[in-house]
């Protein structure tokens, strides 16, 4: 069964993503927050639609990533200055069965304060950097697709930082948006303001 990628991204946000989502902070702790601010992670004046978000029910239960609604071959920026670490380009597909799970194109990024991104699902040979390059938030880093295990065309993002015992640790991630600096959620439009 082929289900165009609209109406995916639509059933995977309405009977997946909502549900119980992160609580990052008390309204009177927000003021306080003084977490890195990242830019979204798509060029200046683009939208994209947030189908899942912290803990959403389909692929992130338990996890601190987000999915951005993109179709194959959207530019993808570094929501953050840093230096590439690691990435893949060689895969050609991607789906919901097991095999696809470690067969996805990624970027990770390591930023001054020892945290890293990962941008994953990437489109084949459609990565703009190389291991070592410094890059600049905002910079065009990659290429959207569908590698790996992905039911649809969407950028896989998240953030983590290092443990006390050297684990990764996954990191919730504040941004800027139309609306100010806020936590994002699913099932809505996000629009990418200029660099921070």
């Amino acid at each position: 069964m082929n289900l165009p990628i609209k109406l995916l991204a639509f059933l995977s946000m309405t009977f997946f993503s909502c549900g119980v989502q992160h609580h990052f902070a008390s309204s009177a702790e927000q003021n306080k927050d003084t977490s890195y601010v990242y830019a979204l992670p798509f060029p200046e004046g683009r939208s994209h639609f947030l189908i899942q978000g912290y803990n959403s029910r389909f692929s992130h239960k338990d996890r601190l990533a987000l999915d951005f609604s993109m179709k194959k071959g959207t530019p993808v920026t570094a929501a953050r200055s840093g230096t590439v670490v690691r990435l893949e380009q060689r895969f050609k597909k991607g789906g919901i069965g097991k095999k696809y799970l470690h067969k996805g194109n990624l970027v990770v990024l390591l930023h001054s304060d020892g945290s890293q991104a990962y941008y994953g699902h990437l489109a084949f040979a459609g990565v703009r950097v190389s291991v070592g390059d410094t890059v600049h938030q905002g910079q065009l880093i990659a290429l959207s697709g569908s590698t790996g295990y992905a039911a649809f065309p969407h950028l896989h993002f998240i953030v983590w930082g290092p443990s006390p015992n050297g684990t990764r640790m996954p990191l919730p991630t504040r941004f800027k948006t139309q609306k100010g600096i806020e936590y994002l959620k699913p099932g809505k439009k996000y629009h990418r303001m200029k660099n921070l």
